[in-house]
C-alpha cells in the first residue's frame, strides 16, 4: 500500500507491526505502537498495512514554525544525507494526542481557534521525536526545496550572529559561489535578504 500526501511531512501511528520500503530500498520494519515521520515529496513509500486514520499530514508552515518554537542554531545541525533513507521513527508516548492530531490535520479550521488547536496538537506530535538526534536534519531536509527560505530560517535561528555567506552557504552544504547564483535567482541582491527576515539582522555578504 502506497502512501502520500500533497503535504511534506507524514506522520503515521502504527497499530501493528508494518514493514516499509522507501524508494525500493531494503524493507524495514516499525513496532506497533510507533510513530514514523516521512518526508514525502518525490519519495515511494510502501506500506504492508495503513490506517488512513491514523495518518498526520503537516505542511511547510507548521514546520517551519515548529523550528523556530524550538529556538535552536540550526548552523549546528549536520545536514541531512541525500543517501539516507527519509524517515524517522520513535515509540509514541502519546498515542490519544495523536489520533486526535490526525484527525484535526485532515480538516480545514474555520475558526482561529481550531487552527491554534490543530498547530498545538501537531507540535505535540513532532514533539514525541526530539530524542532522535537527527530529526531536526530531518526537518530542515524536508523544507531544502527553497534556499531563500533555508537562508531566512538559519538566520532567525540566531539573529544576534554576526553572518556572511560563507557561514551560512557552510551550513547548507553549498559554497559560497553556488548560494550566491541560487539567491540571485530569487532576489535582485542578497543585502534584500537580510531585511526580510529581520531589518537590523547582523548579516552581510561578501
Amino acid at each position: 500500500m502506497q502512501l502520500s500526501s500533497s503535504e511534506p511531512c507524514v506522520v503515521i501511528l502504527t497499530e501493528k507491526e508494518v514493514e516499509v520500503s522507501v524508494n525500493n530500498h531494503a524493507t524495514f520494519t516499525l513496532p506497533k505502537n510507533y510513530l514514523a515521520a516521512f518526508a514525502c515529496n518525490n519519495n515511494v513509500i510502501e506500506l504492508s498495512t495503513l490506517n488512513h486514520v491514523l495518518i498526520t499530514h503537516i505542511n511547510r508552515n507548521i514546520i517551519n514554525d515548529y523550528l523556530l518554537f524550538l529556538n535552536k542554531k540550526l548552523t549546528c545541525v549536520k545536514p541531512w544525507s541525500r543517501l539516507a533513507t527519509p524517515v524517522i521513527a520513535c515509540h509514541s508516548r502519546t498515542p490519544e494526542v495523536f489520533r486526535l492530531a490526525a484527525n484535526h490535520s485532515k480538516q480545514q479550521p474555520s475558526k482561529p481557534c481550531e487552527a491554534e488547536l490543530t498547530r498545538a496538537l501537531l507540535f505535540t506530535v513532532l514533539s514525541d521525536f526530539l530524542e532522535q538526534s537527527r530529526f531536526i536534519a530531518l526537518l530542515m531536509y524536508i523544507l531544502r526545496s527553497s534556499v531563500r527560505d533555508s537562508v531566512c530560517r538559519i538566520i532567525q535561528s540566531d539573529i544576534q550572529h554576526y553572518w556572511n555567506l560563507r557561514i551560512v552557504a557552510s551550513s547548507l552544504c553549498l559554497s559560497p559561489s553556488l548560494l550566491k547564483k541560487k539567491l540571485k535567482t530569487k532576489i535582485p541582491a542578497i543585502a534584500r535578504l537580510s531585511q526580510s527576515v529581520v531589518c537590523v539582522t547582523p548579516y552581510r555578504c561578501y
